[in-house]
């Protein structure tokens, strides 16, 4: 007869694991290890990096461009959508359970932007792949048994809190203390069913505990983008040219606690002409604050000459609008041969809270010869949509 009795009591216990466990899992899919930008500013040369850190976010994202102290109406929106149309609705087994290339698609980050760069608009999509994530906190074990072993003890205490006030109720004789303790132990037997809403500030001290101390893990990206210049010609016309597209794998090696080393190669097309692109950073601090420097190395095929009588090509219908200043380069111009010229970098993330970060930095252009031949201070505000 003991038998017959275990069996159901086993279900019961392994089938409450599990309840808990999808329970935690839902507070593990909205947590952001880092921020970084939008892979499509990225593209457009908008965003205050130019050694871009791999990211695997999970949450919509919008990214904002400061400009004269003000937000721009230039904006990027990034989402993973294999990850919130399938792989969200599974649940932890069936996720940890999955191959490695369905884990990996499920990383698959589009993201749109447009900015005003030179006096022309542009428009630019990226397609993002993660290839590598030490530290997932989607399939870490230890995490996901750190907030189970959480709600365990709050269901434990609770569970005897309840078992008291049944003793309790069972022996009193009064009446009124009978109701009393009946209403206590209804407001109980419901804390016990929303045990993880009550616990939600636990939950966020072990998470925020974990992306003190992963904040810097090692990734590895590669993405892909195209670049289109516009004009809104007329209240019912839109001029539209493709103006190149770009491959770029970039990845950060941890660093002990606090640092962050970070590499980037990206390769660019425009028209006929290409621009190469190596860079380096290192970045130190924590989630909630960091500061960078980063170094990189430019060979352009396609850039502005201003010491050319046609500067541009024939076909380049935007030319008229040019006026440079950040000098992305994503126009049409003239060029025969190539120029070499160096970046260096300094700037930072500060979250301003749990969703919204301000990325900021101070570019300093400088020539084959070593002169410096731009100054450019570059921020966003990068805000998660949860």
């Amino acid at each position: 007869m003991k038998r017959f009795l275990i069996i159901p009591v086993l279900l019961l216990y392994i089938l409450q694991i599990a309840i808990a466990q999808d329970e935690v899992y839902q507070e593990l899919k909205n947590t952001e290890m880092s921020i970084p930008s939008a892979p499509a500013f990225a593209l457009l040369g908008v965003n205050p990096e130019i050694v871009l850190r791999p990211s695997d976010l999970k949450s919509f994202k919008v990214d904002w461009r400061v400009k004269n102290y003000t937000l721009a109406p230039d904006l990027a929106l990034e989402a993973q959508p294999l990850w919130h149309l399938y792989y969200k609705k599974k649940s932890f087994a069936d996720y940890a359970n999955a191959s490695i290339i369905a884990k990996k698609l499920s990383t698959t980050s589009l993201s749109f932007g447009t900015a005003k760069i030179d006096g022309i608009n542009h428009a630019a999509y990226s397609l993002k792949l993660n290839l590598f994530s030490k530290n997932d906190p989607i399939i870490d074990k230890n995490l996901l048994n750190d907030l189970i072993a959480e709600h365990d003890v709050a269901l434990i205490m609770v569970q005897r809190e309840i078992d008291s006030v049944m003793v309790n109720r069972d022996i009193a004789t009064d009446p009124d203390v009978k109701n009393e303790l009946k209403s206590e132990l209804e407001a109980l037997i419901w804390k016990k069913q929303n045990i993880s809403t009550e616990i939600q500030d636990k939950y966020r001290t072990i998470i925020e505990e974990y992306q003190t101390e992963n904040w810097n893990r090692t990734m590895l990206d590669i993405a892909f983008g195209s670049v289109y210049t516009y004009d809104n010609a007329g209240l019912d016309s839109l001029k539209v040219k493709k103006a190149g597209m770009a491959i770029w794998l970039n990845g950060c090696l941890k660093m002990g606690k606090n640092g962050l080393l970070s590499g980037i190669f990206r390769y660019t097309k425009v028209i006929d002409s290409s621009n190469k692109l190596f860079g380096i950073s290192y970045r130190h601090g924590s989630p909630k604050f960091n500061f960078f420097m980063e170094f990189a190395y430019e060979n352009l095929g396609n850039y502005f000459d201003i010491t050319q009588d046609a500067a541009f090509a024939e076909e380049e219908y935007f030319a008229d609008k040019y006026v440079e200043d950040l000098g992305s380069g994503w126009l049409n111009f003239n060029n025969t041969g190539s120029k070499t010229q160096y970046n260096i970098a300094y700037g930072g993330d500060f979250k301003l809270s749990r969703n919204i970060l301000l990325n900021f930095a101070l570019r300093t252009q400088f020539t084959n010869e070593l002169k410096m031949s731009r100054l450019i201070p570059v921020a966003n505000v990068v805000c998660l949509m949860k």
